[in-house]
């Protein structure tokens, strides 16, 4: 009965809404219940496939962000708006990366590759990107961010686990330690947050339940965008003004 009514395989393809409403109640009940649970078993399936290649998407940006600047390949393209080369691998991702968002993460992966010079290419293809990002982080030595066996770690541990490779392991200081809050919600606004948080957690391919971390990851995001913003309200007022000159 599922297959004839609707089409698990083939999500894109409508259930025969039409069939199921003339079936009596019962058979009508098991079946809107069977597409629903398959439905949200095929949208499950496609946040996970997202989230693995959201991943591997920062791995081949940090792999071709290290050729493209290491021989400056960015010069070779002409800026669309002023047809001539482009002047900085910035303005050349500018363009490549007209989403705010998309933009943001194509800087955090060239800005990871470049302080990881000791890392190969191989390497960065296979870091996990909250791990790649931590060791990239300003408060990490030279030669931490060196050292073959922490390198290979961000291919496989968690990020707690990667944490502690840091601090106990290599004795990094991070930074110092700053409480904020607490803070205390109504129970509904609190299951919100919670839930936004998991969706954070997910996609930062963060720990489970790591919330600190969720916030952290927005709040550095979010700030980075707010910069890319400024830079470009700049850029438009010097080119309006250079224009009316």
């Amino acid at each position: 009965m599922k297959g004839v009514i609707s089409h698990p395989d083939n999500p894109l393809q409508v259930p025969d809404w039409n069939a199921i409403a003339l079936r009596p109640a019962q058979e009508a009940a098991t079946a809107l219940r069977s597409i629903l649970i398959d439905y949200e078993r095929i949208l499950e399936d496609a946040e996970t496939q997202l989230s693995l290649i959201r991943g591997r998407i920062f791995n081949i940006r940090m792999c071709a962000f290290r050729i493209i600047s290491g021989r400056e390949l960015w010069k070779l393209d002409i800026d669309p708006d002023f047809g001539i080369p482009y002047t900085s691998m910035y303005r050349w991702m500018q363009v490549l990366y007209p989403n705010d968002s998309e933009l943001r993460y194509a800087i955090e992966a060239n800005t990871t590759q470049k302080a990881l010079p000791a890392a190969s290419l191989l390497d960065l293809g296979e870091m996990k990107r909250c791990n790649a990002v931590e060791l990239a982080s300003k408060f990490i030595s030279d030669e931490c961010r060196s050292d073959p066996s922490v390198i290979e770690a961000t291919k496989t541990a968690t990020r707690k686990q990667f944490l502690h490779i840091l601090t106990v392991t290599h004795d990094q200081k991070l930074e110092y330690l700053e409480t904020i809050g607490p803070f205390t919600y109504p129970a509904k606004d609190a299951s919100q947050i919670r839930e936004f948080l998991n969706w954070v957690i997910e996609k930062a391919d963060l720990d489970a339940d790591d919330h600190q971390g969720a916030l952290l990851y927005l709040a550095i995001h979010e700030n980075e965008e707010h910069r890319i913003g400024c830079t470009r309200a700049v850029e438009y007022e010097r080119r309006k003004a250079e224009g009316a000159a």
